[in-house]
């Protein structure tokens, strides 16, 4: 862990649709609502972090692009959301952030370039989220140089656990190489059907492995969860009372476990 007391954290696995983007919006308004300055930096090319939190970027507007590119610094392109202590570094718009996920690969030996423009801010929040993109390529990479821990979402079906195991490898060559004190530090199970006889088998295999580094707290399949984005909005303000919203507080409530926000 880094000296400083803000927690950084990578949320990735190597699969698309098992909730990384939904975990980085929600857990992310959820520690905003417990009162921690919270920051969500999107590097997923798809941008939905920051569309799904109403966050539109012009195409001229810098983005974090521009940061990984080194033109621009982290706290020039935050942007407020809508839901109090929570911003968002936003991804560009279009194809950028493949271009520069090029250029990144173009470099022999990957540069801590996420980890400087986040240690130059790091003192200003309490968590950063970065929502990784479901390919580990060099912008999962950056974002594994920069983060003090991962953070995995595992849908509730077989194949995702398939897809731990190559986190898992790729966590093994970023020790060796890059971050030495990264790890996998937290698991959480999302889409679970709750008494369906796969997400129970699912839920045992990931306990059993990962012991306490498994969330309590279950995220339940939801519609209010699959509806918040298009409302630009996290469920726990366009659904509040929602199962979705009340297991994304809990989850919070256990990340931070005592801890208090900074007083700024």
């Amino acid at each position: 862990m880094n000296g400083s007391d803000t927690v950084v954290l990578a949320i990735s696995l190597q699969k698309g649709g098992v909730g990384k983007t939904t975990t980085a919006i929600n857990l992310g308004a959820a520690l905003a609502e417990l009162g921690f300055r919270t920051l969500i930096i999107d590097l997923d090319p798809q941008g939905n972090a920051s569309s799904g939190l109403g966050i539109h970027p012009p195409d001229d507007a810098p983005t974090i692009a521009d940061v990984l590119r080194r033109e621009e610094t982290l706290d020039s392109i935050v942007e407020p959301t809508a839901e109090k202590n929570l911003f968002v570094a936003p991804a560009p718009t279009g194809q950028m952030l493949a271009e520069v996920e090029a250029q990144l690969v173009a470099e022999m030996f990957p540069q801590p370039r996420l980890k400087d423009a986040i240690d130059a801010v790091r003192d200003d929040w309490d968590y950063i989220l970065m929502d990784c993109p479901p390919t580990l390529g060099r912008l999962t990479v950056n974002a594994f140089m920069a983060a003090d821990a991962i953070l995995a979402p595992v849908q509730c079906q077989y194949f995702a656990l398939e897809g731990l195991r190559d986190l898992s490898e790729v966590v093994k060559q970023v020790r060796a190489a890059l971050n030495p004190d990264l790890e996998i530090a937290h698991y959480l199970l999302t889409m679970s059907e709750g008494t369906k006889k796969l997400s129970q088998e699912v839920e045992s295999e990931l306990r059993n492995a990962f012991g306490k580094k498994v969330f309590n707290a279950v995220i339940p399949y939801n519609v209010k969860l699959a509806e918040a984005p298009s409302m630009q909005h996290s469920v726990l303000k366009h659904a509040s009372t929602s199962k979705g919203a009340k297991a994304y507080r809990a989850v919070a409530k256990e990340l931070s476990n005592g801890r208090k926000a900074k007083t700024r």
